[in-house]
């Protein structure tokens, strides 16, 4: 298994942003082929910037725009990848009003820290994207719009039929260093299982893949792979065991009916939390990297609370964390995910998980405003509509059982004849007049 450098990863990054200012070196101008291309910078280096899962509604949390400015600030990147479901595509709140408006007010939200940054930005799409009354296209034309936007992958844009690659050149600009692939996981199957990369993707990355080889003198060239739904082969990082086996979770798609322990011997680094949700089809993509010999790295979005990057046949399969505060996640999990590639030895990679709560918590944020603005994509105002009515149900409720306790409470009894205290009749030291007894003798009252 190749070494990775995680712990050390923070610490570079500081240094040689305090060093080099570590301008983005994604616009380069060094060579002919390179000119408005990605190129490693005078560095060496070339880093990559994860936001996955956002799932947004025209309601765009504060908490998610602050978590993606911190990242970008801190973390200067070359690329900026967008990797799947930017949309709470099936969520009805993106329906009120104008739904198509809705989906452009929240993407451009979302795009703002990215734009501001100036760094060059690509575009995958999601199961959930494709749930958005905005159809693919027009939102692939609406990122496409911004100048900072490199590439945009969905299965409408032929003939790449859903897939892209770009190349990031060497800091000299005069070759080839590192070859990204951008691939449309679609959205779901006919029997409402996910979907997976087509057997006509795999195609064109067969015949990409030969090209490059044949450019770069019959070697492979060093690549990797970004798509949202994990492949199939995601399970062979975990243990088959048996129902009810503490710590096991049921598996999804081809691990349906069966149940998984991760295989820690396999998985280097990061969190599982959940069960991996691929398709339950396969149409060869792993297989097609094994055999090309080029893809070192395939990396998935999709299952928000999971962040581990394990090694399979060669191949290291990482799962980026969901960026999300308005879909499900989990605080200490939520964030970012970024992989550092160093020229010449692009394998060895470096990655850190930079997490949301760094920045944002609910204590720092204020505990009212972080509930108004995390866990649920319902708007402010329903929210705050919600806490009005529970408060008053609490009033209601409150009032109730005062009531109640007053109505049972027992009445003061009168004060007896010959005393100071109030007689039945109200006239002090007076006993009430009492009525003849008619009862007959023998009887009881």
């Amino acid at each position: 298994m190749k070494k990775k450098f995680i712990s050390a990863f923070l610490c570079l990054f500081l240094v040689v942003a305090f060093l080099f200012q570590f301008q983005p070196a994604a616009l380069a101008d060094t060579g002919a082929d390179a000119s408005d291309g990605l190129s490693f910078g005078s560095d060496g280096t070339f880093t990559v910037l994860l936001l996955s899962d956002l799932q947004e509604t025209q309601y765009t949390t504060g908490l998610v725009i602050s978590g993606e400015t911190n990242v970008i600030n801190d973390y200067p990147a070359d690329l900026i990848i967008l990797l799947g479901d930017q949309l709470e595509g099936s969520s009805p709140v993106i329906r009120i009003g104008n739904d198509d408006q809705n989906c452009i007010n929240t993407i451009e939200t979302l795009l703002e820290p990215v734009v501001d940054s100036g760094i060059p930005f690509v575009v995958v799409f999601g199961n959930h994207d494709y749930d958005a009354p905005l159809s693919i296209a027009n939102q692939a034309a609406l990122y496409e719009s911004y100048d900072t936007c490199i590439g945009v992958c969905y299965g409408e844009n032929e003939p790449e039929c859903g897939a892209f690659t770009l190349p990031v050149y060497s800091s000299d600009g005069t070759q080839k260093a590192l070859e990204l692939y951008f691939f449309d996981s679609g959205s779901y199957l006919a029997n409402g299982d996910y979907d997976t990369v087509s057997a006509e993707q795999v195609a064109w990355y067969n015949e990409q893949s030969a090209a490059l080889t044949a450019e770069n003198d019959g070697q492979a060239l060093p690549s990797v792979a970004f798509f949202h739904i994990p492949l199939p082969e995601v399970y062979e990082l975990f243990t088959e065991t048996e129902k009810g086996t503490d710590g096991a979770f049921e598996g999804v798609g081809v691990g349906k009916g069966k149940y998984y322990l991760p295989n820690y011997d396999m998985i280097f680094t990061g969190d599982v939390n959940e069960s991996p949700c691929p398709s339950s089809i396969n149409n060869g993509l792993f297989d097609a990297f094994l055999e090309n010999g080029d893809v070192f790295l395939a990396v998935n979005g999709h299952d928000h609370v999971n962040s581990y990057i394990g090694c399979l046949n060669g191949i290291d399969l990482a799962n980026a964390p969901g960026s999300s505060y308005t879909s499900y996640g989990d605080k200490d999990i939520r964030g970012v995910r970024l992989f550092r590639f160093t020229e010449g030895s692009v394998e060895n990679y470096e990655t850190i998980h930079v997490r949301y709560s760094d920045y944002n918590t609910a204590l720092s944020y204020g505990p009212l405003r972080y509930y108004f603005s995390t866990t649920t994509a319902i708007p402010n105002a329903v929210k705050v509509l919600i806490l009005l009515v529970v408060l008053v149900a609490a009033l209601v409720v409150l009032i109730v059982l005062v009531v109640k306790k007053k109505k049972h409470s027992r009445p003061d009894l009168p004060a007896e004849a010959g005393t100071d205290g109030p007689s039945e009749s109200g006239e002090p030291g007076e006993a009430p007049e009492t009525a003849p007894d008619d009862t007959p003798s023998g009887e009881e009252k």
